[in-house]
């Protein structure tokens, strides 16, 4: 099953900075062009320099860095030898909290940062729930060949392994906290008691992992695994660190681990009236007003989460134009069982979003997801008053509920996958928390 292994993390120098929030960032999948120059220019330390590298950052230096994966590798090996960033002398795990509100509740999801064997796909160690695209995996296969090193993490959890928490709530040293820009505090810390970090491995060693989040870094993490075996075959030792890449692993009953929904904001298809779309989706589902008009973005999200709360099939909710009120999609017998015949699998059709794709966009709406432009005929939104407020006179809102952590768990033991923005793991990991070096860039 899943092999993991403490490691000598990679962390600022907290003697240098008196605020590590700014030298911290979203992942890099998150924010545009414009949000990585502003970060970068408000803290030249920020980790966006090295995950998100810009060639920009070492014109006019000599020699010439090539490209900016070379150009994040020189920046890499200047805050090294300048002390901006330090490696630690013991291999440690990092249990790693994040403090958080979501619609007024307060939660805490506890994990821990580790290294994790990246085994290919088909050994089943490491089972994941989307697919993959190969042009997606260059960019972080091209900046971990240069610069030998990580700094962002994958989002991975487990089924519940009998007393691994108390192993993980031991004695750790503190090493900071951090509040990001929506106010969720992470902290983290470490565990390098050799016996501690022995048993957490051994308790995984009987275990899968799930991805969460990163399915693509995964993806590099095996790509890079093979390049480094070709270039150096069996001279890097029996377990080198290129085997391995650096993860989050949070345990699916954690009361803080959360997944929220993403709602879909679809065209309406040229010449269809509201009237035409509300027709053709009562073949599959039962349709009720849930309130005539809306009343602010806040109120329709109120009555929108109970309407859909209170139903015992499977729902969704439907907006659509400016002055429609609020609908309640719900699934009827018949159409569960032809959901059925479609996907093959009820873990499939347990699923809204496959619920949403197969039968409101496919069958009722003759609306295929994969030839809509995202941003300008399909937008996706996971902040629910948001997503009313966007709603136009030419967009259908289909509201969401979220698919649950262990919805997620019996996709991928079924050697399934789900459709796109299925999943919204919130809150997202700070990316240079904590870093992987495998060793000097350049050696």
């Amino acid at each position: 099953m899943a092999k993991i292994r403490p490691f000598k993390g990679m962390l600022y120098n907290q003697k240098r900075f008196s605020d590590p929030s700014l030298l911290l960032a979203p992942p890099y999948d998150v924010v545009s062009k414009d949000d990585r120059d502003r970060i970068v220019a408000a803290e030249p330390y920020n980790v966006f320099r090295l995950d998100l590298p810009d060639l920009s950052d070492c014109l006019g230096q000599e020699p010439a860095a090539g490209d900016k994966y070379q150009c994040a590798a020189r920046i890499l090996r200047k805050w090294l030898e300048q002390d901006v960033l330090l490696q630690e002398g013991k291999p440690a795990i990092y249990p790693y909290s994040i403090d958080f509100k979501v619609n007024g509740n307060s939660y805490r999801r506890k994990g821990f940062i580790t290294l994790v064997r990246a085994d290919d796909w088909l050994e089943r160690t490491i089972l994941p729930h989307e697919k993959t695209f190969n042009k997606v995996t260059e960019d972080r296969f091209h900046l971990r060949v240069a610069t030998r090193a990580q700094f962002s993490h994958i989002f991975m959890i487990y089924r519940h392994i009998s007393g691994l928490s108390d192993l993980l709530s031991g004695p750790a040293s503190d090493i900071f906290s951090v509040q990001d820009a929506m106010g969720n505090t992470h902290t983290l810390s470490r565990i390098s008691d050799a016996s501690v970090t022995t048993q957490v491995a051994e308790a995984f060693s009987r275990h899968p992992l799930y991805i969460a989040d990163g399915h693509h870094r995964y993806t590099t993490a095996i790509n890079y695994r093979k390049e480094m075996a070709r270039r150096f075959g069996d001279d890097s030792g029996e377990d080198p660190l290129y085997q391995y890449t650096m993860a989050y692993l949070v345990d699916v009953d954690d009361p803080g681990l959360i997944v929220l929904p993403t709602h879909r904001l679809v065209r309406m298809p040229q010449g269809l009236t509201v009237q035409d779309a509300e027709a053709r989706l009562s073949q599959f589902f039962h349709i009720r007003e849930v309130a005539h008009t809306r009343n602010g973005s806040s109120e329709t999200v109120r009555l929108m989460k109970e309407a859909m709360a209170a139903e015992d099939v499977q729902s969704i909710g439907f907006m659509a134009g400016v002055d429609n009120g609020i609908k309640l999609l719900s699934l009827k017998p018949e159409a569960r069982e032809k959901l059925l015949k479609i996907t093959g699998h009820r873990e499939l059709a347990d699923l809204d979003v496959v619920m949403l794709e197969q039968l409101a966009f496919g069958k009722a709406l003759n609306i295929d997801v994969e030839e809509l432009e995202v941003g300008r005929d399909l937008f996706y939104e996971a902040d629910s008053q948001r997503a009313v407020e966007h709603l136009g006179p030419d967009l259908m809102l289909f509201f969401m509920n979220p698919t649950q952590a262990e919805q997620v768990l019996n996709v991928a033991d079924a050697g399934l996958t789900m459709p796109h923005k299925s999943t919204f793991f919130y809150p997202k990991i700070l990316t240079g928390i904590v870093m992987h070096l495998e060793q000097m860039p350049g050696r």
